[in-house]
């Protein structure tokens, strides 16, 4: 039954990007239309789910007045639930047809509910979930407001006077004020809301957006694109301008630790200047494995969760470009698809890990055997203390550790077990259980249209090999 209504939904969905919008009055496509729409973007298919998008935008003129209240009621919806999923750049694309919804017109029946949810997600759009506050009188010695700060202000009380061309050529005009300046973070923050003057102001919109990365692109030193200039085969000049305002640099001295094996650390480096030492602590000794330069990338747990499995040592006084996973999170929102370019980009460009097991430093030293069962876990904290419990599909087990599958619905709660106390309640023959404690030490993408993960844990004491095979029994 179930393969039979994902069938059902995957056709409706495929029908209605060919443009038969009357697909739309089958309920079971229209009921699951919103959600189906959060979870590609939430898998990273942006581009299907923007797609989808704009043939319910196109569907609100159809001709038949029954497809457009159908269209108009899955856009509202998709609205409000992208406000609760907080993907406030992709509901900014949607408010110029809100604004079609909530304003009316007669004859195209809508009816007063879908103007008022279409007024509910507007709302919620421009003050971004917030309820608004009481304005109170800031107490004696509050600091002032910045220039900026101030201007918008009284844009923003032009445009509700009434004049809203005057107050979108002043908001325009502050937006490149802000960008000749190099304060990107304002023009890029203004820029949005234009959208809120005149929902239609694509020429401004557009424009505006133009001499940013305009901007952006003639503040970077040259030789920095001389370092990066593989990686720009693989970036646009707008994805490498956007992406490169949200790296932070760090500098560090020669033989200064930059990251140790065991660390959970889930940032990138991008080596702009100087050396890196590669290394394996195997036992007591620490094992060389290569060297990285400027114009290489150092980040193996970054696009999978795990712990460091080598350590990272500065040869000479080296100078890192730091991209965290949260900055990366928003990078997507802002420019789709820059999270699946780095990835093709490192997975190109590193051989850590082929290096390792080319040597013999694979961290897997104890022999992995396949198995299928049901295990129950608990997620402890540092008393013992279960702090929650679920059900996993163990894969594979050694002395050392074991792995499993379960399924997480969002892609940014899987790093959340990275590094936890875990349980693995495993049963053995005999209706008899096992109870082997250990930690996550890695989580990887399985099967991202089912939302399933591999978690990887290792044991806190090696299992002796009776005891695997009792499980294997």
């Amino acid at each position: 039954m179930t393969e039979q209504k994902t069938t059902s939904l995957q056709e409706g969905l495929n029908k209605l990007l060919a443009g038969e919008h009357t697909i739309l009055l089958n309920k079971n496509i229209s009921k699951a239309l919103p959600n189906t729409l959060i979870r590609l973007i939430e898998l990273d298919k942006r581009v299907a789910a923007d797609r989808l998008l704009d043939r319910l935008i196109s569907g609100i003129g159809h001709n038949e007045v029954n497809v457009r209240r159908t269209s108009a009621t899955c856009l509202t919806s998709t609205a409000l639930k992208l406000t609760e999923a907080k993907y406030w750049k992709r509901l900014n694309r949607l408010l110029p047809a809100l604004t079609t919804i909530h304003k009316g017109r007669t004859g195209d029946g809508l009816n007063e509910e879908h103007r008022q949810e279409a007024g509910r997600a507007i709302t919620l759009a421009k003050t971004k979930g917030e309820t608004p506050q009481k304005i109170e009188k800031p107490p004696l010695g509050a600091g002032k407001k910045d220039t900026v700060e101030i201007r918008e202000e009284q844009i923003f009380l032009l445009a509700e006077s009434g004049s809203t061309d005057e107050a979108k050529r002043q908001l325009f005009d502050l937006v490149v004020a802000c960008a000749k300046r190099k304060d990107f973070s304002n023009a890029e923050r203004l820029r949005e809301r234009i959208y809120e003057i005149d929902p239609m102001a694509l020429t401004e919109i557009i424009q505006s957006a133009d001499i940013i990365e305009e901007e952006k692109s003639g503040s970077i030193d040259q030789d920095y694109l001389k370092i990066w200039s593989n990686l720009l085969k693989d970036l646009n000049p707008k994805e490498f301008n956007t992406m490169y305002y949200e790296l932070e640099e760090k500098n560090y001295d020669a033989e200064v630790t930059i990251v140790s094996q065991g660390m959970k650390n889930d940032e990138l480096f991008f080596i702009n200047r100087g050396e890196i030492r590669v290394s394996y602590m195997g036992g007591q000794k620490e094992l060389f494995l290569k060297n990285l330069n400027s114009g290489q990338l150092a980040g193996e747990n970054f696009f999978n969760s795990s712990v460091w499995t080598v350590s990272l040592t500065a040869i000479r006084p080296t100078q890192l470009l730091v991209l965290n996973r949260n900055k990366l999170e928003n990078l997507e929102q802002r420019v789709p698809g820059i999270e699946s370019k780095l990835r093709d980009f490192y997975s190109r460009s590193s051989d850590i890990s082929s290096q390792m097991k080319k040597k013999g430093m694979d961290r897997r030293v104890h022999e992995r055997y396949r198995i299928e069962r049901k295990i129950h876990l608990q997620v402890t904290g540092n008393k013992g203390k279960i702090l929650s419990s679920f059900r996993g599909e163990m894969t594979d087990i050694s002395q050392g550790g074991l792995s499993f599958i379960v399924r997480i619905s969002k892609k940014e709660n899987s790093r959340l077990l990275l590094g936890r106390n875990i349980k693995s309640i495993v049963p053995v023959s005999g209706a008899h259980e096992m109870n082997l404690t250990g930690q996550v030490i890695g989580v990887q993408s399985y099967d991202l249209i089912n939302s399933e993960y591999n978690v990887h844990v290792k044991f806190d004491e090696e299992l002796l090999r009776h005891n695997i095979q009792n499980i294997l029994e």
